[in-house]
């Protein structure tokens, strides 16, 4: 559990404790107003509502809202300096962020991870991480 002092968004409540690490404030809701969400929203217990259709025309008629000229594709890379420290993959291999971070087992050199570590703490090489499995 992470330990904090957060605001809810549902009620304006103290936070102090989440099973996760926000990434921010907003969108967080303590138990209570999660719980009323959670049973009106028919995703939950207790709704048998039926999942609204999606419209087939925008409301009122209106047009489809032009996209920009400079507006990029989904399949392409991300503009240079985007991403500051990852390198671009090819094809099939991830991204991965270069640093030099320790081993918390073996207490050797880490120079890349398929992953932006939020703590380094508990960071294993390959060889470690392997053998943890095992």
């Amino acid at each position: 559990m992470y330990q904090g002092n957060w605001k809810c968004s549902g009620c304006g409540g103290t936070i102090t404790e989440l099973p996760f690490q926000p990434r921010g404030e907003a969108g967080l809701t303590c138990r209570d107003c999660f719980m009323k969400n959670k049973g009106s929203s028919g995703s939950g217990g207790g709704g048998n509502r039926a999942p609204e259709p999606e419209p087939d025309e925008f409301v009122g008629g209106a047009e489809a809202p032009s996209i920009p000229e400079d507006a990029g594709l989904a399949s392409e890379a991300p503009p240079a300096g985007e991403f500051a420290g990852a390198t671009p993959a090819t094809p099939g291999e991830r991204t991965r962020v270069e640093g030099k971070w320790t081993c918390a087992t073996c207490g050797g050199d880490i120079t890349s991870l398929p992953f932006t570590p939020r703590d380094s703490s508990n960071l294993k090489c390959i060889d470690c991480f392997k053998a943890s499995k095992a």
